[in-house]
């Protein structure tokens, strides 16, 4: 293949996958708009978020919220390679996009991590990671499947418990760098004497 062919060819690919998304579009907005499922998943993008904004320790939410929002960064990239690899879909959802679930990976996930990183900071973090992989893995994704939020092709939940509990080490190890201290205003003095 040369590379005009090869420009030619993602030429066809891209107008695929923009036809494929106006079926998305249309299908959300002519099937599952508004169904108790659609509301499920608005309400799973609020709520956590409110109860974040209740309940996070004021003094550490800019360091936690740092480690939540490497978790969403990280859960949509892994999505959106798995939903394009055919590995998984999300048939309703809040928003008409092919490859994004927003109430899942943008606001369970990390609400989930930021909160239990938050509490009882000083519990062992592996046990912590094993119960937020297993619940998220075993218990939460089986539960949007049968609500038809998410729909399983070609994946293990044991897949999910793995990643998932890796995001949760990776944030608790974010979350405990010590490089979260105020910028000083006269930062560049000090590091030029």
């Amino acid at each position: 293949m040369t590379y005009q062919e090869g420009l030619n060819q993602i030429d066809k690919a891209s107008q695929k996958i923009t036809e494929a998304n106006q079926l998305i579009v249309e299908a959300i907005m002519n099937a599952f708009l508004f169904t108790w499922q659609w509301w499920v998943a608005l309400a799973m993008m609020v709520i956590p978020w409110v109860i974040w904004g209740i309940f996070r320790n004021r003094e550490s939410s800019a360091r936690i919220f740092s480690a939540g929002l490497l978790v969403m960064v990280l859960s949509e990239i892994l999505d959106t390679v798995g939903v394009s690899f055919g590995k998984w879909a999300y048939p309703v959802k809040l928003v008409p996009v092919a490859t994004i679930n927003f109430s899942f990976r943008l606001s369970v996930l990390p609400v989930f991590v930021m909160l239990l990183l938050q509490y009882k900071p000083g519990f062992n973090p592996y046990l912590k990671a094993v119960i937020f992989g297993g619940f998220s893995a075993y218990v939460g994704i089986p539960v949007l499947g049968m609500i038809d939020l998410y729909k399983k092709i070609d994946w293990a939940y044991t897949y999910s418990f793995f990643i998932l509990t890796s995001f949760y080490l990776i944030a608790h190890w974010i979350s405990r760098r010590n490089s979260f201290e105020k910028i000083n205003k006269n930062y560049s003095k000090d590091v030029n004497p």
